[in-house]
Parts: structure tokens; C-alpha cells; sequence
């Protein structure tokens, strides 16, 4: 019997990953092993991600008969959201509000890889629902809004690793938007006027310092790409992308100054 882990445990927050080897022996412990906590704590059923594995499996109990679904995803949606209120052996004593759909259907493998279509309605959809959406790293406040998420955390204390509501790696990078803005129109200005002629005497210094700043924001942005590992929104390949782009505006901007120079 494994143990269940339980807010705020930050292995929860993790997107568990495909199962590709069905012929692989630690699949088919791992269900075992789920199957043992299930019963050991009288349940319904669990995801892995709930006993520390982090693969898409979900085992559970149906019409008395052992349910394992292998790489869940819900393909079809039917009727209107309604709320739902719900706890989770992972959220234990808390109660959460959150909009759910009153009948899924949902794709999967077997434990022997065959593919498999369950329709759920009712208390199932529901269940079903909430461990899938735990398969994906998703908790049930994610689920809330964000003056809910904040009543939330105020009560039972922030989990920490949750995707906030900015990134400081935007205010970062918008700083530096603003900047480059500024330099654009200040070296705009010399073509007319020697105001700004500060802007072509230091370009080199001032690369240097756009550059910096672009350096800091790639560091920074990495750091809460592994921070928050659940967060769509800060993943590692607009990273490179993001610095790629402001890198040829700054060389555009010295090149500018190169140029006007020149004249």
C-alpha cells in the first residue's frame, strides 16, 4: 500500500506522462500497488499522480469490477456546466466549487494497450473529471476564479508552486519592450535634431545594457519555467523564441545607429 499524497504536495502539480510500454513490468506493479491503496482506504479510486508516480493512470472501481484507464483524455462533452461541489482524498477535509460537465466520454488503453471508449454520466463524469484533470497536473482551485483562488489560499495557506497571476518574467520583459521603444524614437530624433545624439555617442554601451537585460529576463524566465512546471503559459520554448525576436530588434537598433552616423 502506497501512501496518498495530499495538499500542498508539489509532486501533484506535475504532468504525468504517457505510458508507451505496455509490456513494461512497473505498469502493471504500479496498478497493483493502486488497486492495494484503494482498498486499504475503502475508495473509489486513484491516479498514480496521487501515490507519486507520475504516468496517465487512473484505476478504479466499476460496477464492482477493477477499472484501469491507461493515457485518459476526455474526447466529447455533453450538456450544460453546472456546479459541483467536491473534496479529493489529496484535498482532504476542504470542500471546493468548481463547474463540471454532467456527461464525458472519454479515450484510453487497457492495461494490455488495446484502446478503449467509456461514456461516464453523473457522479462518475464528475469523478472522472477531477482525477483527469489531476493526470494533467490541474487541482481543483485551478479550477476556481481568481478572487476564489485567493479566498482559497488565504484560508488553507498557498501551495506556492501554483501558476500566479502575473509572471515577473513579463514585467521584466516589458521594461525592456519600453525600453527599446524609448531608443527607437530617440534615434528617430537625431535624423532631425541633436537631442538625443547621446543615443549614437554610447550605442555600443547601450547594446550592452539591452543585451544584459534580455540576458536576465532568459535566466529569470527559465528559473520560473521549472518553478511553475504546470503552467502553460511559462514554458521553456518561448523562452529561446522570445529572446531570439528582442535580440534582432537590438542589433536592428545598433545597426540604426551605425547608419545615421554615417549621414
Amino acid at each position: 500500500m502506497a501512501e496518498i499524497l495530499t495538499y500542498p504536495d508539489h509532486t501533484l502539480l506535475q504532468i504525468s506522462g504517457l505510458v508507451r510500454d505496455f509490456k513494461d513490468p512497473k505498469v502493471k506493479e504500479i496498478v497493483e500497488e493502486l488497486k492495494k491503496t484503494i482498498e486499504a482506504n475503502n475508495l473509489k479510486g486513484l491516479a498514480a499522480i496521487q501515490i507519486g508516480v507520475p504516468l496517465r493512470i487512473i484505476v478504479f472501481r466499476r460496477e464492482g469490477e477493477w477499472e484501469v484507464m491507461i493515457n485518459p483524455a476526455i474526447y466529447g462533452k455533453e450538456g450544460e456546466y453546472f456546479k459541483s461541489t467536491e473534496t479529493d482524498e489529496s484535498l482532504p477535509n476542504i470542500e471546493v466549487t468548481v463547474q463540471r460537465y454532467p456527461i464525458i466520454k472519454v479515450m484510453y488503453q487497457d492495461i494490455e494497450g488495446n484502446d478503449k471508449f467509456l461514456k461516464a454520466e453523473g457522479d462518475e463524469a464528475v469523478w472522472l473529471q477531477r482525477k483527469i484533470d489531476m493526470v494533467f497536473g490541474g487541482y481543483l482551485f485551478d479550477k476556481l476564479s481568481k478572487k476564489e483562488r485567493k479566498e482559497f489560499f488565504k484560508k488553507y495557506g498557498d501551495y506556492g508552486d501554483t501558476c500566479p497571476r502575473y509572471f515577473i518574467k513579463d514585467r521584466i520583459l516589458l521594461g525592456l519592450r519600453y525600453f527599446l521603444t524609448l531608443h527607437f524614437i530617440l534615434l528617430i530624433t537625431t535624423l532631425f535634431s541633436d537631442f538625443a545624439s547621446f543615443v549614437l555617442k554610447h550605442n555600443l554601451a547601450l547594446f550592452g545594457l539591452e543585451f544584459a537585460w534580455l540576458l536576465f529576463y532568459a535566466l529569470y524566465a527559465k528559473y520560473e519555467t521549472k518553478k511553475y512546471k504546470n503552467c502553460t503559459s511559462c514554458q521553456g520554448a518561448n523562452i529561446f523564441g522570445t529572446s531570439a525576436i528582442y535580440f534582432g530588434v537590438m542589433t536592428l537598433l545598433l545597426i540604426g545607429s551605425w547608419l545615421v552616423q554615417s549621414f
